[in-house]
């Protein structure tokens, strides 16, 4: 089953400190963390279009790190604009939507997903919560959640693009505020989200610990 896959590199990552598009930092071996992410989709056979969300202003070093296999598409204002400015460029009719802040995602994972895909309409990576989360207000514990039932989201999400196109222009249309795309199809969609298990070394970079 082909596929296309949407990688979302619009931010400014300014929670890492590094003064400019943390996903533009370069690793040891010379690959920025942008390359690695979209590296893990130019490997697959089944994925047929890559399509790169970006800032206009990181777009010429941006363009000079991939050839023609990869789209582009400017972000927007939102999260939620740039996922729509991202899917109007998508032309299969299954995607995988990506942060292009996890460069560690692995062929398995992706293909696990791509599995999944062929029975479902809509998936996630995910992992267990490994620590107790509690509810917290105003510097108080309120309630302490069950750790059994709970999992972290990872990425890719992968959907029926018609399914997440949908959704997210109605998430648009209310101005609804969401984190990520499978919160969107749980919003506003008729199918379930179907869990994929993933792995804990798909991390986000995020703040200069995760780059060490």
């Amino acid at each position: 089953m082909k596929y296309s896959a949407m990688i979302l590199a619009a931010g400014s990552g300014q929670r890492c400190g590094l003064g400019y598009n943390k996903l533009l930092y370069r690793f040891e071996d010379g690959e920025t963390i942008l390359e690695k992410s979209v590296r893990a989709f130019e490997r697959q056979a089944d994925c047929a279009q890559i399509v790169l969300v970006i800032s206009e202003g990181d777009e010429e070093i941006i363009r000079s790190l991939f050839g023609n296999r990869v789209e582009y598409v400017y972000g927007g204002a939102s999260r939620q604009d740039s996922s729509l400015n991202g899917l109007a460029a998508v032309c299969y009719d299954y995607v995988m939507i990506h942060d292009g802040a996890r460069p560690y995602v692995s062929d398995e994972e992706i293909q696990a997903c791509a599995k999944r895909l062929e029975t479902c309409d809509a998936c996630l990576l995910m992992v267990p919560a490994k620590d107790t989360i509690k509810v917290v207000e105003k510097g108080q514990v309120m309630s302490t959640l069950k750790r059994e039932s709970l999992m972290i989201a990872l990425t890719p999400q992968c959907f029926k693009t018609a399914l997440i196109k949908e959704c997210t222009q109605k998430a648009k249309r209310d101005g609804a505020v969401v984190t990520d795309d499978a919160s969107i199809v749980e919003m506003y969609g008729d199918r379930p989200v179907e869990v994929v298990c993933g792995s804990y070394a798909n991390i986000k970079i995020t703040t200069p610990d995760d780059l060490k």
